[in-house]
């Protein structure tokens, strides 16, 4: 789910005045089948020709403990998963250097500092050596995500504010800073009609199920073997300390680590398709920047028709749900599309450019459902109507509001007064904001000056 992969960044959703009525026409009722068909493993099978290459780690070896680190307080690494021989060295040169001289100042000092439980210790060793390997295997670096989220929203934490993972620290590190990671492990099916679903049934009623590879798929899929069990494996890896009994309620699947094969994808060739009941109404651009070269009118219909030609040859036949958001990439050649996520189309699923209203419309316009059979007219043919594309059309426009994904990154405050303004009429009211901020805290200075000057002078006097 692309923010989660499909949690919005911007008002996706109706307003709350919005009657039920329309919530029902502009999204069609969401199941967990639905949901559970977009997560990773479910589609990739499908359209494994033409999507990047990626590993699948399923089941996350000792998933209990993983999830129970991600979704601990603090950020801070686990154990051993940073570049190999790292923390070896550091561990052995701490040791020498931080061993007391006088063994009752350490006793005295760990008295003092013991205010409580010491906090619990994380280590992974056998999903450490599950990513180094994918890691070699591609070349150095990955993409990582969870079974719909890509820590996009944590791009920042990493150099360059990329998803480039080089170490299994570089995933830690994003995976649990994101909030997008977070929505994963406790409210994907929150908007589902059918929510809680049942455990055990309601993951054969997925209208995708986890797909059976051949030895050609393993090629592209990896799914790890299970974690072996400590009670019956003598090399499991020493816990620091017993590991809480878990209390997550039962779910329909389980969870899922990707790493796909990193390469350089520019924002200015990702575009966001939406269906609805199998029609492709618009495809938006992702990156809500403006490019120059996006401008002609020829180039906007090669692109519109190049994605609309690869959705009906690749997609439309394959897919697993009748209406979806599908994210996709644009080689800068225009020789070749990408699958790059589906999403459901639902209102946790950022419209981008478009609005969830004006895709109903486009809906509407076009109320002839289109055949099925691969040998009907393509949609790109002479007289008939292409899907709406949208793009940014001026540097203003592209500029009109903060980077995508700022909320989480900036305090709300920054966020809040940023709405709707300029990147020039910003500053001038945080300036202004700033300014009036010191002037109270100046002002409030002096009066803390007088009151202390009269103290003084009072404690004189008497």
């Amino acid at each position: 789910m692309a923010v989660p992969p499909y949690a919005s960044t911007s008002s996706a959703a109706p307003s709350t005045s919005s009657s039920s009525t329309l919530a029902a026409d502009l999204f069609p009722p969401l199941h967990t089948r639905d949901v559970l068909a977009c997560q990773f493993s479910s589609w990739y099978s499908l359209f494994k020709r033409v999507s990047p290459k990626a590993t699948v780690l399923r089941p996350i070896p000792n998933e209990d403990d993983f999830l129970d680190y991600l979704e601990s307080d603090g950020l801070f690494l686990p154990e051993g998963s940073g570049p190999m021989g790292l923390s070896e060295l550091s561990d052995s040169d701490d040791d020498e250097c931080d061993a007391p001289a006088d063994p009752s100042a350490s006793s005295q000092d760990s008295d003092d500092d013991d205010d409580g439980p010491p906090a619990r210790q994380f280590s992974f060793p056998h999903l450490d050596a599950e990513i180094r390997a994918v890691i070699q295997r591609y070349d150095g670096a990955v993409f990582p995500k969870l079974n719909w989220s890509s820590p996009q929203d944590a791009a920042w934490m990493i150099p360059g504010q990329s998803l480039k993972c080089q170490t299994p620290a570089d995933v830690y590190l994003l995976l649990k800073s994101s909030d997008f990671i977070s929505h994963d492990l406790d409210h994907a099916f929150d908007d589902c009609v059918d929510h809680p679903p049942a455990p055990g049934p309601a993951a054969s009623a997925s209208s995708a199920p986890p797909p059976d590879l051949d030895d050609e798929a393993l090629g592209r899929v990896t799914l790890s073997s299970p974690s072996p069990s400590p009670s019956s494996s003598t090399d499991a890896a020493p816990s620091p300390e017993p590991a809480p009994s878990s209390t997550r309620p039962p779910r329909p699947y389980t969870f899922e680590l990707v790493l796909k094969k990193w390469f350089d994808m520019p924002g200015s060739q990702q575009w966001r398709c939406f269906v609805r009941d199998h029609r492709l109404l618009g495809i938006s651009q992702r990156d809500t920047t403006f490019y120059d070269f996006l401008q002609a009118p020829q180039a906007q219909r090669d692109l519109r028709g190049r994605i609309t030609r690869f959705w009906e040859d690749e997609v439309r036949d394959k897919a697993p749900l009748s209406s979806y958001v599908l994210d996709v990439y644009l080689t800068r050649d225009a020789s070749r599309v990408f699958v790059v996520d589906l999403n459901p189309f639902a209102p946790r699923t950022d419209p981008l450019l478009f609005s969830y209203e004006a895709l109903l419309s486009l809906s509407l316009s076009q109320s002839a459902p289109p055949s099925s059979s691969p040998s009907s007219p393509s949609s790109s043919s002479p007289g008939a109507t292409l899907p709406e594309l949208r793009l940014i059309t001026s540097e203003s426009q592209g500029a009109s509001t903060l980077p995508r994904y700022s909320h989480n990154r900036y305090p709300k405050d920054v966020v809040d007064l940023s709405e709707g303004q300029s990147v020039a009429e910003f500053a001038r009211e945080w300036a202004g904001r700033v300014a009036e901020a010191a002037e109270d805290a100046a002002q409030r200075i002096v009066n803390l000056a007088a009151a202390a000057e009269l103290a003084l002078y009072l404690a004189v006097a008497w």
